[in-house]
């Protein structure tokens, strides 16, 4: 998929492996910046949300995080990623294979 990111702040970050350590501390994380690198290459690897490994248990949100999606970092911590599909013809909310691109809004979150 083509992973883009909500914000320069949040692609820093997750371009940072000591930034990444430091946000897992921070939120108090069951995880390191090595697990958070290894979902986003699972999502970079997957063709479409419909390839996403079930490992990750992506799953739809509700509430206020209607429309984004999480896939596990850890036990108890989500990456959250919205559909980019601004511009995209081919884009349905229906069949998962036609998202192709991504937003990610949140790399290390419990949102429990």
């Amino acid at each position: 998929m083509i992973i883009s990111f909500v914000d320069d702040k949040t692609e820093k970050v997750a371009n940072d492996i000591a930034k990444l350590d430091k946000l897992c501390r921070k939120q108090k994380a069951h995880c390191n910046a090595d697990d958070i690198i290894q979902v986003i290459n699972e999502l970079f690897a997957a063709d479409s949300c419909y390839d996403i490994p079930q490992s990750l248990r992506p799953h739809p949100l509700k509430a206020e995080w209607k429309g984004y999606f999480a896939v596990d970092v850890s036990k108890t911590h989500r990456l959250i990623f919205r559909p980019d599909h601004d511009g995209d013809p081919d884009f349905r909310i229906d069949n998962h294979k036609t998202t192709k691109r991504i937003v990610i809004v949140e790399l290390c979150i419990d949102y429990h």
